[in-house]
């Protein structure tokens, strides 16, 4: 399968097909586990509307296929739709899933379900976003990239690479810790170098919100040198607004998240750089500490995975090994 090929399979494989290929029942949360010989594991992600969230999906089809379970990947249709993903968990804890993969659209949210889960002895495991310290508890561990360290990532490369300018963030939803976190890192590091931070706009992660809100940025703050956005969709959208008012050669723009799409954006030289999370690693440890835990192990507490910023000078290499974990999953 060609590079290209699969890049557009992050992008448009739907729930279905990805799950067909692993063996798992494609529903988005409702039924009961179809095998009684693997553990059947739920992996509930805050949406499944992005090139990030495909790709931990990927991961954790990986770790199921490699680890002998069926996994279940399923998610609202936005990242807001906080009520939809509780149901989901619901759904699952009485569907007796034998552990559960959780990303989560609002940590506190969340809580009361969680309860339940533990109640029924049901290991839950946390990705991309940690619950709140005092319900901690309720989790085995936390499995990701430290958001806030992430952040600060992001603000180093500016420092290293730029001049003192202006610079606009674009973040998701207001509330959303993991995005409060890679903002405020990327924040503290360029104001201590001189930068001005104008204005940070939520855009709830998508796409088309980001473009209005660029927009409006623009339009507020002429003399923008540099957009950060929290999440990739966000990233892109900013560069279609930006190059809308026929500003992308005056304008870095670096997203967050390295998915197939953004990383395809900085080959054409388009987007100037993203933090690449490695979600593909996170959904595949995900499931393996869920493993861990079914045989009666411990695990870490946190156990972060690594990030990098991919730019067009280290773009090729890390979209190769991408490419290569994608085509496992469908498979």
């Amino acid at each position: 399968m060609k590079k290209r090929l699969i890049a557009v399979l992050a992008l448009t494989l739907s729930i279905a097909s990805l799950l067909g290929a692993c063996g798992s029942k494609p529903t988005g949360g409702e039924g009961t586990p179809t095998s009684k010989d693997q553990p059947n594991i739920a992996a509930v992600f805050m949406a499944l509307n992005s090139d990030y969230w495909h790709m931990i999906e990927a991961g954790c089809i990986n770790g199921g296929k490699d680890m002998g379970f069926n996994v279940r990947p399923m998610g609202p249709t936005s990242e807001t739709d906080v009520t939809g993903q509780i149901s989901m968990i619901e759904d699952q804890i009485a569907a007796g899933v034998d552990g559960i993969v959780l990303a989560p659209c609002e940590p506190k949210a969340v809580v009361p379900v969680l309860e339940k889960a533990k109640e029924k002895g049901i290991p839950v495991v946390m990705i991309d976003s940690d619950l709140e310290e005092e319900s901690q508890h309720l989790r085995a561990s936390f499995i990701g990239s430290s958001q806030y360290e992430a952040g600060r990532q992001v603000g180093e490369y500016i420092v290293a690479n730029f001049e003192p300018c202006d610079i606009a963030i674009v973040r998701g939803v207001a509330g959303a810790t993991s995005h409060t976190a890679r903002q405020d890192g990327c924040k503290e590091i360029v104001e201590a170098a001189g930068f001005h931070v104008v204005t940070i706009q939520p855009a709830d992660s998508e796409r088309g919100k980001a473009v209005n809100v660029t927009e409006n940025i623009l339009e507020s703050s002429p003399d923008i040198k540099i957009i950060y956005a929290t999440n990739d969709e966000m990233a892109l959208g900013a560069y279609q607004a930006v190059e809308g008012k026929q500003k992308q050669d005056d304008i870095f723009i670096i997203g967050f998240d390295g998915s197939p799409d953004a990383l395809k954006s900085i080959k054409d030289g388009k987007l100037g750089a993203t933090l690449a999370q490695k979600p593909i690693d996170m959904g595949y440890a995900g499931v393996e500490a869920i493993k861990t835990l079914l045989e009666g192990g411990t695990v870490e507490d946190r156990i972060f995975t690594p990030t990098e910023v991919v730019d067009g000078s280290t773009v090729e290499d890390f979209d190769a090994e991408l490419n290569a974990q994608l085509e496992k999953a469908a498979q």
